[in-house]
């Protein structure tokens, strides 16, 4: 262990200690010379490719039959030559950027320098930091390194800091002495942090979030193993080329849950995703090849019959990608309570580690998909507050995840209690589904005329589609459009109502599947509220549960419209600050009565 050194005017008995020194200036690893500029050309290189694929495709044919000379030598060389004088480039802009990047932890905010001509600074207030959490891609951990996503607790305007490219080691070292520092200024005792100075791939003693050491780590329950886990041990402990060691211990673990080898299966098979892209690309391919087969042509016939089994095998081919996807996503899957905080890993090639203080959950939601209703399970999931980071807000990681923090995919519905009580015990005297209070009886008739008739976009596609060839066959009639001959003219009257019949028939399948979603809505839905907490409880085909803690909603109001207020219904509304920028949790026609009950509550 290096030698301690501890900053001037503060005792060796202060209980903040931290590894990195007030006010130093300390850069991200060296790899994001090499490794970022390498992964952005070849996605150039490959979305060139992709883009011009048939350009090249002519191209090697205009060679090939000798409509065009070239030197192939003279070509290699000058793609080699390009290639590498756009990675020498790309290198040398990145090496300028690493230089200008930097962070630093000052007394009572963390910051971040980056930009070379347009220079910027993040910097977060430590009391307003929520969670830290890693992702690491293939690349990344293959290196060792990470992406360390800082997440404020500003609301609705909150900004994240995004530090890339950090050793495994200083990403868990940042992440204690955040924590540790935001406890210090919570305690008013930011000038006593004390600085363990460390040579490299040193460690200082243990740091807590609360600025004491911890003790080993220990879990006082069973955790659910899988195939997965033991297939992926060995990589998930290997920390990469520059990983380094552990640096520090942790809070003991009070509760820790995986998936067993069930679950897993389960929760990659009824995975909502590779069901909904299959069913897009058959209801796909099945429409446009029905269009086809209206056409009547011989050659267009035979197309359909060859394409049968290309949308069979497509159809499956795009459902095992999908399956496959969600399997490495959730490999390894973990979720812990660890102190205060609540912290979830998962992913079996990009590493994804999440966490978040149990205060700064927003609500709990209990979703089942179709499937997962059918057979009884559920995905839990944590609202909570995501920060649009300030360097990258464009991207996909720093928008809002409609399912917030995942903390079972999938569990069996009466097991919810369970999980959720080693999870969040503070959340035990919720309301339960049971207790809600029914919708009003005007609602089943309102609900379905709002979801088959109102809100119905297949019914107003197939009011379109007729109202279009209504027009061109006026035109046909009056002689606005002619055709060559009455083969011709048959031909398109077959494909005009063949078509219209075709989107008729679609129109009629999803109305009838919205009509049973409005009646189970109407017949299940509900909301209950105690003295803590608001449940709202949107049934249907598919069910969100949502539990909201009292002094979590930011706002709560009723609305109604005309037609609500004839029939003294209301729309109950309950606003969070889960999601880059809220969320807003609503039941539709509750009677009037029990929505001036709920502002009496709120109030």
């Amino acid at each position: 262990m290096g030698q301690v050194e501890m900053t001037p005017g503060v005792g060796s008995a202060s209980p903040f200690v931290g590894t990195f020194e007030t006010g130093r200036h300390y850069r991200v690893h060296k790899s994001y010379v090499y490794a970022a500029p390498i992964l952005a050309v070849l996605a150039v290189v490959g979305v060139t490719l992709l883009n011009g694929m048939q350009g090249w495709v002519d191209l090697v044919f205009a060679i090939r039959d000798g409509k065009l000379a070239v030197n192939v030598l003279f070509v290699v060389l000058g793609i080699v030559g390009g290639l590498v004088l756009l990675v020498a480039v790309c290198v040398g802009l990145y090496a300028l950027a690493w230089r200008n990047m930097s962070y630093v932890f000052d007394e009572r905010e963390f910051s971040f320098y980056s930009g070379i001509i347009t220079k910027r600074r993040v910097h977060m207030p430590y009391a307003r930091v929520q969670s830290i959490n890693q992702r690491a891609s293939i690349v990344q951990r293959v290196l060792g390194v990470c992406t360390v996503m800082i997440d404020s607790a500003g609301g609705s305007a909150n900004k994240g800091v995004r530090v890339p490219y950090l050793q495994l080691e200083t990403a868990e070292r940042m992440r204690a002495e955040l924590f540790m520092r935001k406890a210090a200024v919570a305690a008013g005792r930011e000038g006593e942090i004390a600085f363990c100075g460390t040579l490299a791939g040193d460690a200082c003693s243990p740091i807590a979030s609360g600025g004491t050491a911890a003790v080993e780590q220990t879990s006082p329950t069973s955790v659910p193993q899988n195939a997965l886990d033991a297939t992926v041990g060995f990589a998930g402990d290997w920390r990469g080329a520059f990983g380094g060691a552990a640096a520090f211990g942790e809070e003991p673990v009070a509760y820790e849950h995986g998936l067993t080898n069930h679950e897993l299966l389960l929760t990659t098979i009824s995975h909502d995703k590779p069901i909904a892209v299959a069913l897009v690309v058959l209801f796909t391919f099945v429409f446009t090849i029905s269009l086809v087969v209206l056409v009547q042509d011989e050659v267009a016939l035979w197309i359909s019959m060859a394409a049968v089994p290309i949308i069979v095998i497509g159809t499956l081919v795009t459902w095992v990608i999908g399956l496959l996807s969600t399997l490495v996503s959730y490999g390894n899957f973990r979720v812990r309570r660890r102190g205060s905080r609540i912290e979830v890993e998962r992913g079996l090639l990009t590493r994804v580690s999440s966490g978040i203080d149990v205060d700064r959950v927003q609500s709990i939601e209990i979703r089942q998909s179709f499937v997962r209703r059918l057979i009884g399970y559920c995905e839990i999931s944590l609202g909570r507050v995501n920060a649009a980071n300030e360097q990258n807000k464009g991207n996909n990681n720093s928008s809002v995840q409609a399912k917030g923090l995942v903390v079972h995919p999938f569990v069996k519905i009466d097991r919810v209690d369970e999980i959720l009580a080693g999870i969040v015990p503070e959340l035990a005297d919720r309301p339960q589904r049971s207790e809600c209070k029914p919708m009003a009886k005007p609602a089943l008739r309102r609900a379905l005329l709002r979801r088959c008739l109102w809100f119905n976009w297949a019914l107003w596609i197939t009011v379109a589609v007729g109202v279009t060839w209504a027009v061109v066959g006026y035109l046909v009639k009056t002689g606005g459009i002619q055709f060559a001959g009455a083969a011709e003219q048959a031909q398109y009257a077959h494909f005009m109502v063949g078509s219209l019949g075709l989107v008729v028939a679609a129109c009629v399948l999803f109305t009838v599947v919205d009509a049973i979603d409005a009646v189970l809505w109407a017949r299940h839905s509900g909301c209950v509220w105690n003295r803590r907490y608001l449940l709202v409880h949107n049934d249907g085909l598919s069910t969100t549960e949502c539990v909201i803690p009292r002094q979590k909603i930011q706002s709560g109001n009723t609305r109604s419209n005309p037609f609500q207020r004839r029939l003294s219904l209301v729309t109950l509304q309950a606003v969070t600050a889960a999601g880059a920028g809220s969320t807003v949790v609503r039941l539709i026609d509750i009677p009037a009565e029990d929505g001036a009950a709920y502002l009496d509550w709120l109030g």
